[in-house]
């Protein structure tokens, strides 16, 4: 028997703060040796997009098993009325390996994204943020915003956001005033970001930087999670050089996938073993922030462990609730 979950139906289960919770949790237990998370199947040509294979499994309590399958194909919305993401897991029964749940992964992708930025948050940002800044008003970028909120708990008061396409800052700022009661302010350079922000949030898929790391302010908390690829580059080595912490989601699938911190370990900006994982930090083996004028950087690739144990969360409560359709394959 397979639970088949729409869309709807995970939005009916799951909650920021329950992602955050399940997300911090997973990053935890992957530096603590009870989680998994092989390096992603990666194929495209002769795709016109790339398709993304990411299975994982967690223990430590939470005994969860499952697989990501996502795609990213950029001409999705112009040429077929699609999103550019598209995903779907399957979670599986830890005991017997039966798959017992297929969902809709497209939300869960973009909530435990937001999530790992949220976690960042809590253990790197300084704890009287009030301001943030994004680069970026796609799809992700709400859910960026609304992790911040949480992570500060409710603390957030406002934030700017710089996009390319001024209708989709204009739709972002209409969004989340109304969603989440805070400012938005549209900002028309990306310099402005970076004036009077506590926590900045890089959401893009831009191959070249996109602010000098130079003009970033003491204090800074700068979150990069949109490039996902050794040949692109969100932030600059300036400011990696810069940042007293440089974190990641995942040190190994950083230095395999994040061009950013392969660039400054190639140019000896930085050492491999200078980038912690953020489990590290959670579990209490590394330090955290210790000085209110540092600048901490986090990148997230974005890992299987993740999804793994955010589908968990949902799937069993979709059992509890009897939600979703059963189907006897």
């Amino acid at each position: 028997m397979v639970r088949l979950l729409s869309r709807e139906d995970v939005a009916s289960l799951l909650t920021m703060p329950d992602a955050l919770q399940h997300v911090e949790e997973a990053f935890k237990q992957l530096v603590l040796g009870t989680a998994r998370v092989p390096q992603r199947i990666v194929m495209s040509d002769p795709a016109p997009g790339t398709t993304l294979v990411m299975p994982g499994i967690i223990g430590g309590g939470m005994d969860a098993l499952a697989t990501k399958i996502v795609s990213v194909y950029k001409d999705n919305p112009a040429k077929h009325n699609k999103p550019t993401i598209l995903a779907k897991i399957m979670v599986q029964d830890m005991e017997t390996g039966e798959i017992v749940g297929i969902m809709d992964g497209g939300l869960i992708t973009a909530m435990r994204t937001g999530a790992a930025t949220g976690v960042s948050v809590k253990y790197l940002a300084r704890k009287d943020s009030r301001a943030m800044g994004i680069f970026g008003a796609g799809v992700q970028a709400g859910k960026q915003v609304h992790a911040v909120y949480w992570a500060l708990d409710r603390k957030l008061e406002r934030c700017k956001v710089h996009d390319i396409k001024r209708a989709a800052a204009e739709a972002f700022k209409a969004e989340l005033e109304k969603e989440l009661g805070i400012s938005i302010g549209i900002a028309g350079t990306g310099d402005e970001i970076l004036n009077g922000t506590d926590i900045i949030v890089t959401a893009s898929t831009s191959t070249t930087p996109l602010f000098d790391g130079n003009k970033v302010a003491e204090g800074t908390h700068v979150s990069s999670i949109g490039a996902h690829a050794p040949a692109h580059h969100e932030i600059d080595t300036a400011l990696i050089a810069r940042a007293a912490i440089v974190a990641a989601d995942y040190q190994p699938a950083c230095l395999a996938e994040a061009g950013e911190y392969i660039k400054a370990v190639k140019e000896n900006v930085i050492r491999p073993e200078s980038i912690v994982s953020i489990g590290d930090i959670i579990a209490g083996h590394r330090p955290g922030r210790t000085d209110d004028r540092q600048i901490t950087l986090f990148k997230s690739v974005g890992i299987s462990a993740q999804d793994v144990a955010v589908a968990k969360l949902v799937y069993d409560r979709a059992v509890q609730n009897g939600v979703g359709k059963v189907v006897d394959f």
